[in-house]
């Protein structure tokens, strides 16, 4: 899977945009065996990056409409 490539390249966090779920998978924590924390967003939450933890989206702005 594309995001146990990330991990094991020590990317700390990774984005996904789900079309087909409606949905933002975000993964943190890499490790050599994939990322330890994933979560998915759903419409109507927020998420913040983890380096800049003052920007802010919304599901919905990352999805559109």
């Amino acid at each position: 899977m594309a995001e146990c490539l990330h991990a094991e390249n020590n990317i700390v966090e990774v984005w996904l945009v789900n079309l087909t779920e409606k949905c933002l998978e975000v993964y943190r924590q890499p490790t050599a065996n994939g990322y330890e924390i994933v979560q998915t967003f759903q419409r109507g939450e927020t998420v913040t990056i983890q380096a800049l933890p003052d920007v802010t989206f919304t599901v919905d702005e990352i999805l559109g409409d």
